[in-house]
């Protein structure tokens, strides 16, 4: 157990280096490409800095994984408007954190190809980051409980987006997102929700037209999910087991969070 929680933290700072030294690497050159050509290299550096990490969760498995199985039946449309709930209010709590710290609401992206950003922005970190977070750093805490492994993931998930309101906001969301993979059983509902909120940022960052499909992805599916799981109320998602506080017995683990949260403090800050 301790040695699963402290691989799990050294793969959360594998990624933040790997992601770090690549975009140091490659960034001056794709200042002088044209747009999708600067989209292709910025798209293969986030595959790299994926592959890294996950290679290192897998040199030496510590425990079973979450599997790429067909979900738990009746538990999709509750998942969903958990997810959609947290996700809502960690947007909004971020947007008052970036009021208080007087910080920009976002990069646009108008003008860069569309395929690309969403296969970029959207799609690989759907995939990518639930086999990462939910599927290997989740499944190897499971032995610490439940609870714990959701909270844990959750933990250095967030640690890893940069400024302390972009934290806030995926905190939220991994909390989400982990819930769907313990209670589920599988990655699958876990990786279209993640995909679903990054269409739905990157929609609002490049003004995609045309103007109706945001406010239905937005309020249409969740008010369909509702409609759903109002036939069978009682599918609700529950976690049981240690709470996330027994994760500080794990130095390894302890370490990794703690220069995660200097790097965001870092970050957030200068």
């Amino acid at each position: 157990m301790q040695r699963a929680a402290a691989l799990c933290g050294l793969a959360a700072l594998v990624y933040l280096a790997a992601d770090s030294a690549l975009s140091g690497l490659l960034g001056p050159s794709v200042d002088s490409l044209s747009p999708a050509a600067g989209e292709l290299v910025a798209l293969g550096k986030n595959l790299l800095a994926l592959a890294a990490p996950l290679l290192v969760a897998l040199a030496s498995p510590p425990g079973a994984p979450v599997l790429l199985k067909r979900p738990r039946r009746g538990m999709l449309p509750a998942l969903f408007l958990v997810f959609w709930a947290l996700t809502m209010v960690g947007n909004l709590a971020s947007t008052g954190l970036r009021a208080v710290l007087g910080e920009a609401a976002g990069v646009q992206l108008a003008g860069t190809p569309a395929g690309l950003l969403w296969l970029r922005l959207a799609l690989v970190p759907a995939v990518g980051e639930e086999l990462l977070f939910r599927g290997l750093m989740q499944g190897y805490l499971r032995p610490w409980g439940g609870r714990a492994a959701v909270w844990g993931q959750a933990v250095l998930f967030a640690l890893l987006h940069g400024e302390a309101p972009a934290c806030l906001s995926a905190l939220l969301s991994g909390l989400a997102l982990g819930l769907c993979a313990e209670t589920s059983g599988s990655l699958w509902p876990g990786m279209a929700f993640h995909l679903y909120n990054n269409t739905l940022a990157l929609l609002g960052q490049t003004g995609a037209d045309p103007a109706w499909v945001q406010p239905l992805l937005l309020f249409g599916l969740p008010a369909a999910a509702l409609a759903v799981w109002a036939m069978k109320p009682k599918l609700v998602p529950r976690l049981h087991g240690n709470g996330a506080g027994i994760l500080v017995r794990c130095p390894g683990y302890g370490l990794a969070a703690a220069l995660l949260a200097v790097q965001m403090l870092h970050a957030t800050f200068t």
